[in-house]
């Protein structure tokens, strides 16, 4: 009787009671799994910023690629900034220094906003494929279709970078007037006083979306450019 009676009280092993989860236990997972999310997410967002310089940098090589075939058919270089007027009038080269409008329109649609008929016979563009997302106004609000891109001014639609900035573009022609970018003082070319002095210079602000003033813009740490060596 007793032996039945202790078989009675027995639980076999696979039915033991579990022990619950505490408060505290949860609660450290929880930490646990928020400082892994903060980790992972700096990680993400910092390769993110480096896939858009990467893409910078390779679109402005990809720029000074077409920039040179142009010049080679047209014997010249697309005029600097951007203007609220095109050929066959006059340009506006009086205001937007610091955009590359001129610069858009020349690749890809002739300075006549015409690749059909366009203003040189010798123009044998368009000389770069870009999406349209990537061409927007001078505040980076990009045009993303024809239709968009006809609302606004040719002449005042750029390249954007990875950063929705509108990339820099003077040629050296007008370093002086429209405040090309100088060689440091420390600089072994004393003959020379400006970044490429005989072809062009191209900037992206990077991600802080800002640079230094004239003759100082693209020497900020974050910043890229076409800048040639100097060291």
């Amino acid at each position: 009787m007793k032996s039945v009676k202790k078989n009675l009280q027995r639980r076999p092993a696979g039915n033991a009671p579990r022990k619950a989860v505490t408060l505290l236990e949860l609660m450290v997972v929880v930490v646990i799994i928020a400082i892994l999310s903060t980790i992972a997410v700096g990680i993400y967002t910092k390769e993110i910023v480096r896939a858009k310089y990467a893409r910078t940098r390779a679109e402005i090589r990809t720029l000074e690629i077409a920039i040179t075939q142009y010049q080679v058919d047209t014997g010249q270089l697309p005029p600097s900034g951007s203007g609220s007027t095109f050929a066959p009038a006059a340009l506006d080269v009086s205001g937007q220094a610091e955009r590359s409008g001129y610069l858009t329109m020349s690749l890809r649609t002739s300075l006549n906003n015409n690749p059909y008929l366009p203003l040189s016979r010798r123009w044998q563009g368009p000389y770069i494929d870009w999406d349209l997302n990537k061409i927007g106004d001078a505040n980076g609000t990009p045009s993303t279709d024809t239709a968009n891109l006809t609302t606004n001014i040719p002449s005042q639609l750029c390249f954007l970078d990875a950063f929705s900035t509108p990339l820099l573009y003077i040629r050296a022609d007008d370093y002086v007037a429209r405040g090309g970018t100088e060689l440091p003082s420390t600089s072994p070319f004393i003959n020379e006083t400006y970044y490429n002095p005989s072809t062009f210079q191209i900037i992206s602000f990077g991600a802080n979306r800002t640079t230094a003033a004239a003759p100082f813009r693209g020497t900020e740490i974050d910043d890229i450019t076409n800048f040639r060596s100097v060291e």
